[in-house]
């Protein structure tokens, strides 16, 4: 982690002694003003050496809406890790990569910093009041040159935004955290009225919604989500809750443990549910199969199939599921005192307690380290942050790597700035659709396959 920032969240939501069980979420406020004072104090800093008579830096992002501390880890990395080839530099914005099968059109500018993520079918974005804006996708550009993205940009006048983690879209209906509770609105036609659904929710946190498994016949369940629970206590350990339509709310989290944050994969038999549990000194990863009889939950077996050393407040753990028995998390995490990187944790359909571990090395490390997985043209991909180079005040390049490209050539930047902070993507037909929160705002990129098969 860059000492600046991990010191700064810290002092300013979270203080410096340690806590007995787990660290305690960062809420809205904290993380907005936190990185808000991040944000100003890198300007700051940025002002007082630049040299006499240069102009301001400038934003690589074009605007073209439409109308509509290092942290030493306290234990060594996990047995059996193995250290992945450090990511390879990347062509500039908008020019595909060696071997690259994308053609990535021009940013457009959506508006301030704003939750956001990426669908099917466009931006789903909402704000601090429980509204939600749906920015629909337009036709793809055609032709090898890169296009202006058919994106518009969020309704003159709306808001406020928090700068937070996006909603979830899961069975034509949006959920996320709203003044403590877990909210929905439909999705199917226009947006429907907001719906609360349980008002013990943790601000500032992400609701997970059932990512299906490809190739699989999935089993048919019933809508369901889970999120983190406010604690009683400001060092109380966190606690994750199971959602599903037409039950009680039941927790999680199993007895005795904690949860920072929480994925689910929609399965042939149900969900799987993997949690993270950041302590000061190490993180366990839970897994959980979940049943549903009569179309109520039945919790399975909880299981630790992975740990490593302690985690920020700001990270969490992306899932990707494959064909086949495939599934990867990856984690952004400190592999030493002078390594950073993403954990690529192998933990299939099947997770047991022999996860194989892959680190992909970053140049330096960053809070907040936003990762994003995904596939564009049909192969899996990660859309993430990394420093530019080693050095402690480095800009940031946002990338797209190919995961299933074994010589790190197929990889392309699609914007270089100071800091960013949420990344999200979605495959949509022709290709995918990108979405990334900056300093500077929230910006969308298409990107379209032109060689496919390759």
């Amino acid at each position: 982690m860059r000492p600046l920032a991990w010191s700064l969240i810290i002092g300013l939501s979270l203080g410096t002694g340690c806590r007995k069980d787990s660290r305690r979420e960062l809420s809205e406020a904290d993380m907005k003003r936190a990185l808000a004072e991040l944000a100003r104090r890198r300007a700051e800093r940025r002002r007082e050496e630049a040299p006499p008579g240069a102009a301001p830096a400038s934003s690589t992002t074009e605007s073209a809406a439409s109308g509509s501390g290092d942290a030493p880890l306290a234990e060594p990395p996990p047995a059996g890790t193995r250290a992945a080839a450090p990511f390879a530099s990347a062509p500039g914005p908008g020019a595909p990569a060696p071997q690259s099968p994308w053609t990535l059109d021009r940013p457009v500018t959506l508006g301030p910093g704003a939750p956001v993520t990426a669908t099917s079918f466009g931006v789903v974005a909402n704000d601090r009041e429980g509204n939600l804006f749906v920015l629909r996708l337009g036709r793809l550009p055609s032709g090898p040159a890169p296009g202006s993205t058919p994106l518009p940009a969020l309704p003159d006048g709306s808001g406020p935004y928090s700068l937070g983690r996006g909603p979830g879209v899961f069975q034509n209906a949006a959920y996320w955290i709203s003044h403590g509770s877990l909210v929905r609105r439909s999705l199917s036609g226009k947006i429907g009225p907001l719906e609360i659904l349980a008002k013990d929710a943790h601000d500032g946190t992400r609701v997970a919604v059932p990512v299906p498994a490809p190739g699989r016949a999935l089993a048919k369940i019933p809508n369901t989500v889970s999120y983190i629970v406010r604690p009683e206590k400001e060092d109380a350990p966190l606690v994750a809750k199971l959602w599903v339509e037409g039950s009680p709310p039941e927790t999680l989290t199993a007895e005795g443990n904690s949860t920072h944050s929480v994925s689910l994969v929609q399965t042939e038999d149900g969900v799987l549910a993997l949690s993270v549990q950041a302590r000061m000194a190490m993180t366990p990863v839970h897994a959980r199969r979940i049943t549903f009889p009569n179309d109520r939950p039945l919790l399975g077996e909880d299981l630790v199939v992975w740990v490593g050393g302690g985690i920020q407040p700001l990270t969490e753990m992306t899932i990707l599921p494959g064909g086949g028995d495939s599934l990867y998390g990856f984690i952004p995490h400190e592999r030493s005192i002078q390594e950073f990187g993403v954990a690529e944790l192998a933990l299939g359909m099947h997770p047991g307690m022999d996860t194989k571990t892959t680190w992909l090395v970053y140049p330096n490390g960053i809070d907040p380290a936003p990762v994003a997985a995904g596939h564009v043209c049909g192969e899996p991909v990660l859309f993430y942050a990394e420093p530019e180079s080693s050095r402690p005040d480095s800009e940031q390049e946002l990338v797209l790597r190919s995961l299933s490209d074994t010589t790190g050539k197929r990889v392309a930047r699609l914007q270089t700035g100071r800091a960013y902070y949420f990344t999200s993507i979605a495959e949509v037909p022709g290709g995918a659709l990108a979405a990334w929160v900056g300093e500077d705002g929230t910006h969308a990129s298409t990107l379209r396959c032109t060689r496919r098969g390759k």
